[in-house]
């Protein structure tokens, strides 16, 4: 993403995001934290495609694949169905899309819940159901939009597990947006600290995976003199 700029409708305009420029190391996870209401959302909705840009541009090849806040799984299909979506929204044609999700529910521990509808899942279900999805979309690039944010903080953890697993074995480009701090250092290669809006960039941290206090403290002092906090 390059001098990205995004202003929404009003009078006078609302300036989103200020100007990004940003660029997410391939098979590196790339965290975006920030107070509530700072863009990052948008940030993700603009490098999908789904918010077109009043200047700038975004270079992903479009082969990204984005996972919203949360689960979005469809109340009227089975756990399977809605991941297969994932493949067959990438053009797999019904039956191969069928295998593969059912590879993938496998993979993550959803193992006998294929058939079951999503208001039968608890959260942490509805969360791996949601990435089965976009493992199988075959996709390069996951855009991940505070995806555990909603959940307990046991289960959080488990999720967390779950996606370095996944990135271990998948090596994918990961943007994720979060407001927690600890998250973003415990699963990040690198961390952007984002100023109350409209988005600016105020540090680019590496993260040490030795000692990710050291880019949390970091992080936290950014977000300080950037005027996020109270």
């Amino acid at each position: 993403m390059e001098g990205a700029r995004l202003a929404l409708g009003g009078d006078p305009p609302l300036d989103v995001l200020g100007g990004v420029d940003l660029i997410a190391h391939a098979g590196q996870v790339t965290a975006v934290i920030g107070p509530s209401g700072c863009g990052k959302s948008t940030l993700l909705d603009a490098i999908a495609g789904l918010q077109p840009l009043d200047a700038g541009q975004v270079d992903t090849g479009g082969d990204v694949a984005l996972m919203p806040q949360r689960d979005a799984l469809m109340p009227w299909l089975t756990l399977g169905d809605n991941v297969a979506m994932g493949a067959r929204v990438a053009g797999v044609a019904s039956a191969e899309a069928r295998r593969l999700a059912a590879g993938a529910i496998r993979r993550l521990g959803l193992e006998g819940f294929a058939d079951h509808y999503p208001h039968a899942l608890s959260g942490g279900m509805r969360q791996r159901g949601a990435l089965a999805r976009t493992l199988i979309a075959g996709r390069s690039t996951w855009l991940l939009d505070e995806p555990f944010g909603a959940l307990d903080a046991l289960t959080r953890a488990g999720m967390h597990d779950v996606l370095r697993d996944l990135h271990a074995a998948e090596s994918p480009t990961i943007l994720l947006v979060t407001h927690d701090i600890s998250e973003a250092v415990g699963l990040a290669h690198r961390v952007l600290v984002s100023g109350p809006g409209p988005m600016r960039i105020v540090d680019d941290i590496t993260v040490d995976p030795a000692d990710p206090a050291v880019a949390a403290g970091r992080a936290l002092d950014a977000l300080r003199s950037a005027g996020a906090l109270a």
